[in-house]
This record gives C-alpha cells, sequence and structure tokens, in this order.
C-alpha cells in the first residue's frame, strides 16, 4: 500500500511547537530569532522546527541580509487539503 503525501505533514503538524512555529510563519513573514523571541524555545530550536517544515515543503526562506526570513508555501498544505476533502462532506 502506498503512504499518502499528507502522512509526514500529519507527523510535522502533530509536534505542538512546531504546529505554533507553522501558524506563526503562515501569520507572517518572520526569522527565526524573532520567532525564538515569541516562544519558549531558543533559536536552535526554531530552526531545526522551520528545517523540518522546509523539507516537507510547508515554508520556504529568502535571504535579506544577513537574515533568512521564513514564510508559508502556498501549497505546502496541498496534500493535507485534498486528503481531508475525501472526507469532508459525503
Amino acid at each position: 500500500m502506498r503512504r499518502h503525501p499528507a502522512i509526514p505533514i500529519f507527523k510535522a503538524l502533530g509536534v505542538p511547537l512546531r504546529l505554533v512555529v507553522f501558524q506563526r510563519v503562515a501569520r507572517r513573514p518572520s526569522t527565526a530569532s524573532e520567532l525564538a523571541k515569541e516562544l519558549p524555545i531558543g533559536r536552535a530550536a526554531v530552526v531545526q522546527h522551520l528545517t523540518a517544515l522546509k523539507n516537507l515543503g510547508l515554508v520556504d526562506a529568502s535571504t535579506d541580509g544577513r537574515s533568512r526570513i521564513y514564510r508559508s508555501t502556498p501549497d505546502g498544505l496541498a496534500p493535507l487539503v485534498e486528503w481531508l476533502s475525501r472526507y469532508g462532506r459525503r
């Protein structure tokens, strides 16, 4: 049986702090330092969460001088939305 592409997204967003990081970046593009100031974890932990989200295509990063600005990707949640649409209205 083939694994659905939504499964890794469910797993990634099932980590409470990673979900919060994603929600913050989805609301407003931010640097890891900005996010760390808002959260009860350090910058290195924020970067680890952002890296996991980036590897799944949920966020991307651009460079502005010495800063990396993270933002949610428009189609990152598409596999999850597609999976949920199967079970929405019946």
